[in-house]
């Protein structure tokens, strides 16, 4: 890397080379602009380049989750992803379309974008038929930008498939206020909660699987150490793990807020 950053050129070469993405690909990204290191113009430059790389006949998806408001408003065009640099700089670009939920939005460009994201107004934040769920079924590929599976929003599409005890009762602190959507136009959707997602630590034994199966490439984007693998494997292992046992995916914390109590509700529904 030159002292002045990563060029646009050397991240296209990355993304084609390294990872393997070419144009027309489907790819689910979750990133770390730090863990990218400097890049010459900033974030949009990543952004651009990987557009450069997919091209408009392919697609690309990043959770663009939002941190709850004391006025319990989201605002389809202004509240900002709470999930790095790289999910709100591609936000904020041109083309880039984004879905109908308060909590939980994805964003998404290219040929599939309208497709992925319609009707996620209709399910939960990451539950059966939402963007993530579609695009996994479609084929999808993740990308996991200098982060493990601890980030990979997708897994908690299988809590939902699967319909494990604890779901809807356990979430942070918040998800169970009524919220309200504020669409382009002003118009206004009311949100009841419903099946709000718990925590990610635990999901370091789908990453495993994954491994053990010889399912993930290791790659590079810049200085970022990325992993590259099919979403619907990874789904399909997590709910092959839940079936089994329906604490497979919660962490072993115990000052966690959210999977000690949702152990306690998976002990009470076996007590019956």
């Amino acid at each position: 890397m030159a002292e002045k950053g990563w060029t646009k050129e050397e991240l296209c070469r990355d993304l084609t080379e390294s990872c393997r993405i070419k144009p027309g690909d489907m790819v689910i990204m979750h990133s770390s602009m730090k863990a990218i290191g400097r890049v010459q113009d900033g974030t949009k430059t990543t952004v651009q380049a990987i557009k450069d790389v997919i091209t408009p006949k392919g697609t690309v998806l990043m959770p663009a989750l939002s941190s709850l408001q004391p006025d319990n408003r989201f605002y389809m065009a202004k509240t900002p992803s709470r999930v790095g640099l790289v999910t709100e700089v591609f936000r904020c670009s041109q083309g880039v379309k984004r879905s109908k939920h308060p909590t939980h939005s994805i964003c998404a460009w290219g040929a599939r974008a309208d497709e992925l994201l319609a009707g996620h107004e209709n399910t939960s934040g990451v539950g059966v038929g939402s963007p993530l769920h579609k695009a996994a079924e479609a084929g999808a590929d993740m990308l996991m930008i200098g982060c493990d599976l601890r980030s990979c929003t997708l897994v908690h599409v299988s809590e939902a498939i699967v319909r494990v005890p604890y779901l809807g009762k356990v979430g942070y602190h918040g998800y169970e206020r009524i919220l309200t959507l504020v669409d382009y136009d002003g118009s206004e959707t009311v949100f009841p909660p419903k099946d709000p997602p718990g925590d990610g630590s635990g999901f370091v034994v789908v990453q495993k699987a994954l491994e053990e199966r010889g399912l993930i490439d290791q790659c590079r984007l810049g200085s970022a150490k990325c992993l590259k693998f099919p979403a619907k494997e990874c789904l399909n292992i997590a709910v092959d793990l839940l079936r089994k046992d329906p604490t497979a995916l919660l962490c072993g914390h115990p000052r966690c807020p959210v999977c000690p109590k949702s152990r306690q509700i998976i002990q009470q529904d076996k007590a019956g």
